[in-house]
């Protein structure tokens, strides 16, 4: 069996965002939070508990990720700002410009660079979600900091869900092209 070229506790991660942040966009869709109207209440304000419930789960995936990202080296590659890096980035764009798809490397500037925009898309989301289980009431209006904490919480799930669908769309691109993606990334034993 070939090793991954990720680290399994790289891929484990990955594996409980995708659970987490899947789980919270599809629950999205059918929730009611406290105090909004539902016709089919119980489906919505028990589908606004899991979405609490995978919330805070998620969160706790992306404190854990950005400290195992940052304990292995890797927010340079997440965010590829300095001059290796925008080189990087540069020469993978010129790459796309002639038509070609990318290697599947997992250390290329323009793949680390976008998935660091999906951890702080995540990120935002997560933490945005953290203060509206703070502020809203259970009961009656939410206050105005909550309102837009709400706001900013929905326009980064609109971004999470363009991420999402983006990223899947590349990784079966990037799977129908012949590389070992999908494969190496969810090969969830010890290897790596």
């Amino acid at each position: 069996m070939a090793l991954s070229r990720y680290h399994r506790i790289t891929r484990w991660l990955h594996l409980a965002l995708a659970v987490t942040v899947t789980a919270q966009l599809l629950l999205s869709l059918v929730m009611t939070p406290p105090g909004g109207e539902d016709p089919v209440s119980a489906l919505g304000h028990g589908a606004f508990e899991l979405h609490e419930g995978f919330g805070l789960a998620a969160l706790a995936v992306v404190v854990i990720h950005w400290l195992w990202s940052a304990a292995q080296g890797d927010l340079g590659r997440l965010f590829p700002w300095g001059p290796s890096g925008r080189r990087a980035v540069g020469e993978d764009l010129r790459t796309l410009s002639r038509g070609r798809l990318l290697d599947a490397d997992p250390v290329g500037g323009l793949a680390g660079a976008v998935h660091g925009l999906g951890l702080l898309a995540v990120t935002a989301m997560a933490f945005t979600g953290l203060a509206l289980f703070a502020l809203w009431p259970e009961a009656g209006e939410p206050g105005p900091l909550a309102r837009e904490v709400g706001d900013v919480h929905s326009a980064m799930a609109t971004l999470v869900w363009i991420y999402w669908f983006g990223h899947v769309a590349m990784a079966v691109l990037h799977h129908l092209a012949g590389h070992n993606t999908l494969r190496d990334m969810f090969r969830l034993g010890p290897a790596g």
